[in-house]
């Protein structure tokens, strides 16, 4: 059996098997520390797969950082080291080169993070290989088996950003800043620990789309979601870009993925409370639906209906949503 006939997560779960993995699926592996915990995580990019065309190195070079920081705010951790493997050709451009690495350590820069090594390979393809190391006080970091029935479901910011530019970018409208927006994403650092402190309970980012996400976390943890989808904001590009294409305002906020927000959960009681912190902190938060012991559904506005589509996943047969 070939891998694309497996999708991702089949994937992982026969890597955890296999390897005698003893970890809960988190966004990061946990060391204890005394009473912190050490976060390690690894992320890669490659040039055919997520580089779109027009998009400049040093662009390149942030989001392969970015990609490897939200990992560490997934959990509310601090991330405090950084390293990379790149596997080059050889005859990449040492301009090309020079640019990726400044965009690396421009976002590494801004949040504190030192970059201490890693490893250089000739390939056949470019692709970066990124791990960062963090830490957190035990209390603060959020795992996703706090998840539980009852809970309210949140999010930060908006939607539907990546999604669009990628729709735009499939269907050849304004190329340079379609590739520029897909690429333009920003680690959740400056909220997650305040989120955390103030009550949050499972936490994730939503890398692989609001869908992909309640789909894992249904099959992982047997809990569902309830989703009142005009609570949802989505980003202000969404709607042009759905009547120019054609694509549903729902596909594109929902379940193309990339957007790298937060989401998480809090307790029923706390609503208040929490909702009070987010306020005093200037951290916008929609408060999406919640969790029971059903499947995963969605309210129109007139009637709940079941989710069907289940996110981005690597390694599956996705249909083309370029021009439909």
């Amino acid at each position: 059996m070939k891998l694309g006939n497996l999708g991702e997560r089949k994937i992982i779960e026969r890597i955890f098997s296999s390897g005698n993995i003893s970890q809960d699926p988190d966004d990061c592996s946990l060391i204890e520390l005394k009473d912190e915990y050490l976060l390690f995580t690894t992320d890669s990019i490659s040039e055919k797969s997520h580089i779109p065309e027009l998009a400049t190195p040093y662009e390149a070079g942030r989001f392969f950082g970015a990609v490897n920081l939200s990992d560490i705010a997934a959990m509310a951790g601090i991330p405090k080291s950084f390293m990379a493997n790149y596997n080059l050709k050889k005859d990449m451009e040492i301009e090309y080169l020079d640019e990726f690495s400044r965009g690396l350590a421009g976002i590494l820069n801004e949040h504190g993070v030192e970059y201490i090594g890693g490893d250089t390979k000739e390939t056949a393809e470019n692709i970066f290989v990124g791990f960062c190391i963090g830490r957190q006080k035990k209390k603060l970091v959020r795992k996703r088996s706090e998840i539980a029935p009852d809970q309210i479901l949140c999010m930060t910011g908006s939607a539907g950003k990546v999604g669009a530019a990628y729709i735009s970018y499939k269907n050849g409208i304004d190329i340079r800043e379609s590739s520029r927006r897909m690429l333009d994403i920003k680690p959740r650092l400056d909220v997650a620990e305040t989120i955390s402190k103030s009550g949050a309970k499972f936490m994730m980012d939503l890398s692989d789309g609001l869908f992909g996400c309640l789909s894992q976390m249904k099959h992982d943890y047997g809990i569902g979601f309830r989703i009142v989808e005009h609570e949802v904001k989505t980003d202000s590009s969404v709607e042009n870009v759905s009547k120019l294409t054609g694509v549903p305002v729902r596909e594109i906020s929902m379940n193309i993925g990339g957007d790298y927000e937060l989401l998480f959960t809090i307790d029923n009681d706390h609503f208040g409370e929490f909702s009070r912190e987010m306020e005093k902190n200037n951290i916008e938060v929609c408060y999406i639906g919640n969790t029971w012991k059903g499947d995963n559904i969605i309210f129109d506005g007139e009637r709940w209906e079941e989710i069907s589509r289940n996110g981005w996943e690597h390694f599956s047969h996705r249909e083309d949503v370029a021009g439909d």
